[in-house]
């Protein structure tokens, strides 16, 4: 599947592969979903040892953009395929740009952070993707990436710094 190029002012410029987009420093979209249940704790997914940046931690869901997608289907369908989640509507909280260099790649995004609030169903992991999960305080979580932000992806890191700025955490 192709995943959608865009220009600096996100508006987008055509489609091709996530291997093309890296490769040539095009400016791609991702989104990045936080799910919350209702005692306010964070839903994170560990990455199976099978796919990029393995075994590290990350947000609930994530994933790019796809051709023909705007930034909510595609919130809703990385949420479904990840860990199981029906959702209709999720609240995108802000967009912002990174240059992520990561595991010898420099991926350049537009990054928008979408929330679940209140959701105490059921995970349901695609164990291709991802090898466990867990629901963390987001206290707990803040101090356990300045700790060891090791054990994180950096898109992670850099969405939950920026998703705590937002809402004074």
């Amino acid at each position: 599947m192709n995943i959608t190029f865009v220009n600096k002012d996100d508006e987008v410029i055509g489609y091709g592969s996530r291997e093309e987009a890296i490769e040539k420093g095009i400016i791609h979209r991702i989104v990045r979903v936080f799910v919350f249940n209702s005692n306010g704790e964070l839903l994170i997914q560990k990455r199976s040892a099978t796919v990029h940046l393995p075994n590290k931690w990350d947000q609930s869901a994530a994933g790019h953009v796809d051709e023909g997608e705007d930034y909510t289907a595609a919130a809703i369908r990385e949420l479904k395929e990840e860990v199981g989640i029906t959702a209709s509507k999720l609240t995108a909280v802000t967009k912002f740009y990174t240059e992520e260099d990561d595991d010898s790649e420099v991926k350049k995004r537009f990054n928008e952070i979408y929330v679940l609030a209140d959701y105490d169903g059921d995970v349901q992991i695609d164990t291709d993707e991802v090898s466990e999960y867990k629901w963390i305080d987001p206290t707990k979580l803040k101090n356990w990436i300045r700790n060891s932000p090791e054990y994180m992806t950096q898109g992670f890191i850099q969405t939950f710094n920026e998703y705590a700025k937002i809402k004074e955490l």
